[in-house]
């Protein structure tokens, strides 16, 4: 949410003024915290966009994005979060937003937040398995808009429900829907499986697939039609299984665009991930959404994804083997390899490697 929206600045002040004037009362209640991540990549020629010299390779290297979070505890009801993002030269309002937890039946937030689709997506990118997310999280799901929303617990079942207002330049509004069902636990080993929909307005606006083949600073190669669209329509299902030192999880999402002359295009794709602790621990859940492991050490991680192009007769693979290393909370270490299959605009398959590395602080 970039910060020339009018309204958000508006919130984000509003946030800001009852954050400050919390932590003169109180300072004990104002979380101060933040990140900050480095990267680094090499890839050959065939992560870049009309190379056709093999011999050609990137190096490239720079703050993949870093955070400033303020958190306020108001009162026993009310609380607040105002979160700076930094990343590629540009500073971004993350969440602004001020949250209402004096309902038994829901929590209601009200600001700049996440939409709630996708189980990567809601996952924090300190805590993802891999350095980047996927293709189709990327792709397909919403990241933070303004809006209103409700999110509340029965048992085993965690749940959330928003209407919002996008960035100008995507959607005019949005009504967004997660469920994330429990249907086995036992201590911390579970099975998550979650639905996830967004009802999408375009008005118009221009819908577009343009992704990189997860390496953050590679060209876009994955490219769709520019379309003027009426309405998009998500859907996502979710699978995470949990058992003591492993993780599994995997997503399909679809996207049915649907233009202003009544042309639909579907794109659809998916990923199946891992993870193995080598040493202690095992990956933290809660509310439906992934976080660290339990212990600082080394973790093994895998995934395979596919994204889908239907009407552009385009198509992705990618195959990643990544390490972390977690020296403590505050600091960590990550190494992935890619090798990604891809079908060009002349239909030709072509293959790359990359290697992709991220050392991150938190505080």
């Amino acid at each position: 949410m970039k910060l020339n929206r009018p309204i958000t600045i508006l919130l984000s002040v509003l946030c800001g003024l009852v954050s400050g004037a919390s932590v003169a009362k109180k300072n004990d209640d104002t979380d101060i915290s933040g990140y900050v991540m480095f990267g680094f990549d090499k890839f050959d020629a065939s992560f870049l966009e009309g190379s056709e010299d093999d011999a050609v390779s990137q190096t490239l290297s720079g703050i993949r994005r870093a955070r400033l979070s303020f958190k306020t505890d108001i009162d026993d009801n009310w609380k607040s979060k105002f979160q700076l993002g930094f990343a590629d030269g540009e500073t971004e309002i993350k969440d602004a937003y001020l949250e209402y937890g004096g309902w038994s039946f829901a929590d209601l937030t009200i600001g700049v937040q996440k939409e709630g689709f996708g189980l990567e997506k809601v996952t924090s990118s300190r805590n993802l398995l891999m350095i980047e997310r996927s293709m189709i999280s990327e792709a397909f799901a919403p990241g933070r808009s303004l809006g209103v929303s409700l999110a509340g617990e029965l048992p085993s079942l965690f749940w959330q429900l928003g209407y919002y207002q996008p960035d100008v330049e995507e959607a005019t509004s949005a009504l967004t829907g997660r469920v994330a069902w429990i249907p086995w636990q036992q201590d911390e080993n579970l099975l998550h499986l979650g639905f996830a929909f967004s009802e999408r307005e375009y008005e118009g606006n221009e819908f577009r697939i343009n992704e990189t083949l997860e390496v953050y600073t590679a060209d876009s190669l994955i490219e769709g039609e520019r379309i003027n669209a009426d309405n998009v329509s998500l859907k996502g299902v979710e699978l995470l299984w949990i058992q003591d030192k492993f993780t599994f999880m995997a997503e399909w999402q679809k996207a049915a665009v649907t233009s202003i002359s009544q042309v639909n295009n579907d794109y659809e794709g998916k990923y199946l991930q891992f993870s193995y602790q080598l040493t202690d621990g095992y990956r933290k859940y809660k509310n439906g959404t992934l976080s660290s492991p339990s212990e600082s050490g080394w973790e093994l991680t895998g995934r395979y994804s596919e994204l889908l192009l239907n009407q552009e007769n385009k198509e992705a693979q990618t195959y990643g083997i990544g390490i972390n290393y977690s020296v403590n909370k505050n600091i960590k270490w990550m190494a992935d390899y890619i090798q990604a299959d891809y079908l060009d605009i002349g239909n030709d398959l072509v293959s790359g490697d990359a290697i992709s590395l991220r050392l991150q602080y938190s505080f």
